[in-house]
């Protein structure tokens, strides 16, 4: 009796740790889940209506303020040109053209910004930050992920990586979908953004 008793002490205990630990867990914030909606909208309405009937959804860590940055767009000059492997055989070319130097909660990372060649007439200001993690394969996209870089004043720019999403081919969606060039590849994960579509690996 006693030891049952002892038990259900320790599973009670166990029971408040979890629900206690629940309770800590912040909400997801209002335009982080608008944007995931808005995501969500976009890769469905690209599919085709029989990969449309097997799409599970998107899946996405928890947001973590600490993958949110601004930082100091580092300029690279003049712009470095090279071609960047993409996912249908081509290369395409593009410039490197600044570096940004971050601290996330698994370590401290230096990657290259670039821009399309191919995007540039179009979009002067876009800049593409491709990236890919230690988590590659398992829990992100093995091709790696992308994430927008918004420019601010003085050189500044915003990245928020709990943004972070996987190119359109991870989904079937046709393409040339640039592939993380290796300077980019992270030695630590990055749980933070889009996670791998179910299915890969």
């Amino acid at each position: 009796m006693r030891r049952h008793r002892a038990l259900q002490r320790s599973a009670g205990v166990i029971v408040g740790i979890v629900l206690a630990a629940a309770s800590c867990r912040a909400p997801l914030p209002t335009p982080e889940l608008t944007w995931r909606g808005e995501r969500e909208k976009a890769v469905r309405a690209a599919l085709t209506p029989a990969a449309l009937a097997r799409f599970p959804g998107l899946r996405f860590y928890g947001f973590d303020p600490a993958c949110t940055f601004r930082a100091m767009l580092e300029p690279v000059v003049p712009p470095e040109a090279l071609e960047i492997a993409a996912s249908d055989g081509r290369q395409r070319p593009a410039h490197r053209v600044g570096r940004v130097r971050l601290s996330f909660p698994g370590g401290d990372a230096e990657l290259t910004v670039y821009q399309l060649d191919d995007l540039r007439a179009q979009y002067p200001d876009e800049l593409f930050l491709p990236f890919r993690d230690a988590g590659a394969s398992r829990e992100t996209y093995g091709a790696g992920r992308y994430v927008d870089v918004e420019r601010l004043s003085g050189g500044v720019v915003s990245i928020d990586f709990n943004r972070a999403y996987n190119p359109d081919c991870a989904y079937g969606i046709s393409g040339s979908c640039p592939i993380t060039p290796a300077e980019n590849t992270l030695p630590f994960r990055v749980e933070a953004g889009e996670m791998i579509p179910p299915g890969h690996g």
